[in-house]
């Protein structure tokens, strides 16, 4: 099998030609952004306890002293474990806090919500919600005379309505239960609607919430399940006079109109309460058919629903958050749609004089935070720190915020560790790298322990991932390296000046006291724009430093005490950070970038590429060599010593002539697109070396609408010395194998007979050929088979025989057979993923190394075209074609669909990931349309010798509608979401082995040998 992560993908072009240019793979993703206003329901507790008079009326001041365990003048940082709130000092003395906005907000008010901070105390840094230690004494003991916790409530919320902009607001309360009146649950009072530029409906609103009563009892779950109704839309459980309210509310058959407006809109519903569930024991919430036709019950597994231990009423309040977070709660809107496919309802609860676990659960099932309230203030600060949370994070990207790069999972240990990307408009998009643990099943858990995913694989919106103080779901510019790289306030950065070869010498450094990065150097026009782009890399200032993680692996080397974590960026460089804490470590900009750097505060609306490539780590003797190419940022490799994580050293480079400086300008390598792997090759019947298989490279002819027949650079696979990346023994390129015409991307080696040299090479080329490469020192009938040094080639197949050019971007997997290798891989344009005229093939190709003198290159002629054939196991005609041909192949039947990620052989098993560009178009007065084109991910998983489906993924019915059992071609492919998904990886566990992929769009999925039905989370038992 071959290594877990390989990555090839996009194309840019930065230069003119006469033919039209594609764009690259980034168009998929757009950079448009809407505002649309989310809902928003404030449920407001009205039960009989809000009467209590025990609620300090008086707001906080900083004019005051309040006596407490905090430090009446330090600065307090507020952070979630496990649901609960804490707080650690964060800057020992407000004197010190040198940012005036933050330093007057904390002065005034007590607390500063979502602001940024840096550690000693300027402005900048990760966003923060800070408090006074004053402010913390105060809330826990209250000032002033006491009032009604009803009175309090109204005026907090009111001030609230009052002024928040860009939201829709809606307001429900409980209904008495067995009070005054004899309906259960809760009733909507007003619809929600716009507060923006509508007096109006914000007074109305206000009169409502001043109008509330305090009496009746505390039916919380019945309330949040007759709150998920009118989201949906659907009949009311608990209120069937329709008569008391509006359309806008309930019609005539009491049903309700949903608030719901568009497909991308948010949903959020605040719970206020101020005591445990009385009369919430209906028997709907645990039999009654809820929103998809399903029950709620025990929807969040916990064994703790019905009559609880913790009160006298039920438990469902927990589970009914959990059913509306999971769930699509509006089905019929974007029916089809992979990009919003998903309209859920994220709750967020506030315990106003107590705190109870119930609500921590609630608010952890439904995505979203749990505050505690003791204090006019405190309420206050709960409201405004909630709003400030949903306006942050109610930017909707027209293509969704692409969490999961394309195959820059790393699966290490009992962690995995995830890079995001974000487009902007300006080009400029910003990148992160957050880690998660895996729980013994393998399922992916945050930082407090809880699942980090829904049902559906999506990092749930208060996912707290590793190294944040705060829960950071699946938002790129919150949370994870990036975060803590704001905070850093003494970044040490390098490049390499040829100086000196040990990067932390002040030769090297990245600064703007280091003379020798002139203006020349950085290709700027004064001193001035010097200074400004040094400082502009650095991030000084900046509202986010880390650039993307678009094509880069992160990839994580463990050291005797620490581990250390290695990823490339289109912010220019290569960053090393620790584990145990997320600190960056150092960051290398490569030389040939230093005069590109300006590009990234340009204006034009480009993306940029420096360091896109995915990097290694070989050990090497005594040595780690961190080794690593540019992908579109460039045509360079480069290595650096490792071996002292603190302390990197230049090693060499692996420039764009290397070959063509011996074999002829013919031999010129393409732009870095490749991930070496390191292989011990013989140089003799009794020598060897230890290499890096190479691949030649991305040609931008190949971004042309029609490329030209031939390639002038790519056209090679080769080795380089580990130690020195000198030319190794085997290299074959166009200047000195003529048959090589088109560019490579990628090679795979792998070791045939077990003796520890690889000997037998794999390369397919843009123009279709599989290129195969062996050195056998005998015939395949010797047991001595391993090799003397000396290479053969061979154009294995052709895919493009009919004419049609079918690009192999991917090197193969590969399995051993008794008469030869088995081959497997697919063809697609990862540069042009919306391209639609080319029918693209997944192909199985046997090996038997013929002579070479009598051997012709294979065609699909000379394989089974297994597209609309169904295997059965006494179908001798079948089976005895497939034995007589040289293997396998079947058409993707979507339009333009195509395998732009590579394949993976598993347990009998062929798992690969196709993408399939839409092409019906967007909406044009839909404003979540997008200005990219998300497209369909689909997973295969297929039997390895026929090509026939292995899991039970269709729906397919018979004429009486019952399910069709018999497997056909239509279980082949599952969809697992929108955008380009990754290559399938193989983690093995101690509860057996499992399969992840992860998709671009945010939605990820799973595959299973044992369980034949179609699941979408992350993880899924594939073999024990």
């Amino acid at each position: 099998m071959k290594p877990m992560f390989r990555t090839i993908l996009a194309t840019f072009v930065f230069f003119t030609l006469a033919s039209t240019l594609y764009a690259d793979d980034t168009e998929i993703y757009g950079a448009g952004s809407v505002d649309i206003e989310p809902n928003i329901l404030i449920i407001f507790d009205t039960s009989g306890s809000m009467a209590t008079k025990d609620v300090p009326s008086e707001y906080y001041s900083g004019d005051s002293t309040y006596s407490g365990p905090y430090i009446a003048d330090a600065v307090y940082q507020k952070s979630w474990s496990h649901g609960r709130t804490g707080y650690t000092v964060y800057i020992r003395d407000i004197d010190d806090v040198t940012c005036t906005s933050v330093k007057e907000a904390l002065e005034s008010d007590g607390y500063a919500s979502n602001v940024r901070l840096a550690g000693n105390g300027t402005c900048g840094g990760s966003q923060k919600d800070l408090y006074m230690g004053n402010y913390l004494n105060y809330d826990a003991s209250g000032s002033g005379t006491m009032s009604t916790r009803l009175a309090v409530a109204q005026e907090v919320i009111s001030n609230i309505i009052q002024n928040t902009e860009n939201v829709r607001f809606g307001l429900m309360r409980f209904n008495y239960n067995a009070g005054n009146s004899s309906e259960h649950g809760g009733r909507v009072l007003k619809a929600i609607d716009s507060v923006t530029d509508n007096d109006s409906f914000r007074e109305e609103l206000i009169d409502a919430v001043n109008n509330l009563p305090a009496s009746g009892n505390t039916p919380l779950a019945e309330t949040l399940a007759e709150a998920g109704l009118y989201f949906a839309g659907m009949q009311s459980w608990f209120n069937s006079d329709y008569n008391h309210y509006s359309d806008d509310v309930l019609t005539s058959s009491s049903t309700y109109t949903s608030p719901m407006q568009y497909r991308c809109q948010k949903n959020y519903i605040i719970f206020m309460t101020d005591g445990a569930p009385t009369q919430d024991n209906h028997s709907y919430l645990a039999t009654r058919a809820y929103i998809n036709g399903d029950t709620i019950g025990d929807y969040d597994r916990d064994n703790n629903s019905g009559d609880s231990t913790r009160d006298a009423s039920s438990d469902y309040l927990d589970d009914v958050a959990a059913y509306l977070y999971e769930n699509d709660c509006n089905p019929d809107l974007g029916t089809g749609d992979t990009s919003y496919e998903k309209q859920n309802i994220i709750t967020y609860t506030i315990g106003f004089q107590t705190d109870q676990e119930l609500l921590q659960d609630t608010a952890t099932n439904g995505g979203g935070e749990y505050y505690v309230a003791n204090s006019i203030s405190g309420l206050t600060d709960a409201f405004e720190s909630i709003i400030s949370s949903i306006q942050a994070s109610n930017a909707i990207y027209t293509t969704p915020t692409v969490p999961l790069s394309d195959m820059n999972q790393v699966y290490a240990g009992n962690y995995i560790y995830v890079g995001f990307f974000k487009p902007l408009s300006d080009g400029r998009w910003f990148g992160n790298v957050k880690k998660y643990g895996l729980d013994d099943d393998g399922e992916i858990i945050d930082a407090d322990g809880e699942d980090a995913t829904d049902s559906d694989g999506n990092i749930k919106d208060n996912a707290r991932s590793y190294w944040s103080t705060s829960s950071d779901g699946p938002s790129v510019d919150e949370g994870g390296l990036g975060a803590l790289l704001l905070d850093n306030t003494d970044r040490q950065l390098f490049t390499y000046l040829s100086t000196s070869t040990m990067l932390t010498d002040t030769s090297n450094a990245f600064s703007t006291s280091n003379e020798k990065l002139t203006t020349t150097l950085l290709e700027v026009s004064s001193d001035t724009d010097r200074e400004d782009l040094i400082e502009d890399i650095i991030g000084t200032d900046k509202e986010w430093i880390m650039g993307d993680v678009l094509h880069s692996d992160p990839v994580v080397e463990q050291y005797d005490d620490e581990s250390y974590i290695f990823v490339g960026t289109n912010g220019g460089l290569m960053h090393a950070f620790r584990d145990s804490d997320g600190s960056e470590a150092w960051g290398f900009i490569p030389p040939d970038q230093l005069g590109r750097l300006q590009q990234l505060s340009d204006s034009t609306t480009d993306h940029d590429y420096f360091v896109d490539g995915a990097p290694t780590v070989i050990e090497y003797e005594d040595q780690k060599i961190l080794f690593f190419g540019e992908r579109r940022g460039g045509y360079t490799y480069y290595a650096l010593d490792i071996t002292d994580p603190e302390k990197p050293v230049y090693l060499y480079d692996v420039e764009q002539n290397l070959l063509s400086a011996t074999d002829g300008t013919d031999a010129a390598l393409g732009q870095s697109w490749c991930s070496p792997s390191e292989i011990v090759i013989k140089t003799g019947d009794t020598t060897s070396e230890t290499v890096l298989l190479m691949a030649g490279g991305y040609d931008t002819n190949q971004d042309l609408d029609s490329p030209a027949s031939e390639d002038t650079s790519g056209r090679a696979v080769f080795t380089v010395g580990v130690s020195d990346g000198s030319v190794s023994a085997f290299n074959f390129n166009a200047a000195n194998y003529d048959a090589m015409k088109n560019c490579i991307t990628d090679a795979m080696g792998f070791d045939s007979n077990s003796d520890d040299y690889t000997n037998r090479i794999y390369a397919g080329d843009l123009g279709g050929y599989m290129w195969a490469f062996e050195d056998d020192d005998s015939d395949l009938t010797d047991s001595n088979t391993g090799g003397d040094g000396t290479w053969s080639a061979r154009k294995l197949f052709n895919a493009s025989s009919d004419g049609v050019q079918r690009k192999i971007f991917y090197s193969p997997d590969a399995t051993i057979e008794t008469d030869g290798d088995m081959i497997f891989f697919g063809t697609g344009d990862r540069a042009n993923p919306t391209e639609t005229g080319v029918v693209n093939r997944i192909y199985a190709v046997k090996n038997t190394w013929a002579d070479s003198d009598s051997f012709e290159t294979l065609t699909e002629d000379d394989l089974m075209d297994v597209t609309d054939e169904t295997y059965s196991d006494d179908d001798e005609e079948w089976q005895t074609t497939l034995t007589s041909s040289s293997g396998w192949f079947f058409k993707l039947e979507n339009e333009g669909e195509k395998v732009i990620s590579s394949v993976i052989v598993y347990a009998g098993v062929l798992y690969f990931t196709t993408y399939t560009p839409d092409t019906d178009g967007t909406v044009a007065d839909d404003p979540c349309g997008t200005t990219g084109d998300t497209g369909v991910s689909r997973l295969y998983a297929v039997d390895y010798e026929t090509g026939q489906a292995v899991n039970n993924y269709s729906t397919d019915t018979d004429s009486d509608g019952n399910e069709i059992t018999t497997l056909t071609k239509a279980d082949r492919s599952t969809i697992i979401g929108s955008s380009i998904s990754s290559s399938p990886t193989i983690a093995v566990l101690s509860s057996g082995s499992k399969l992840y992929v992860g998709v671009e769009g945010g939605i990820s999925a799973e595959d299973t040998n044992e369980d034949l039905g179609l699941h979408r989370f992350y993880w899924r038992q594939v073999f024990k």
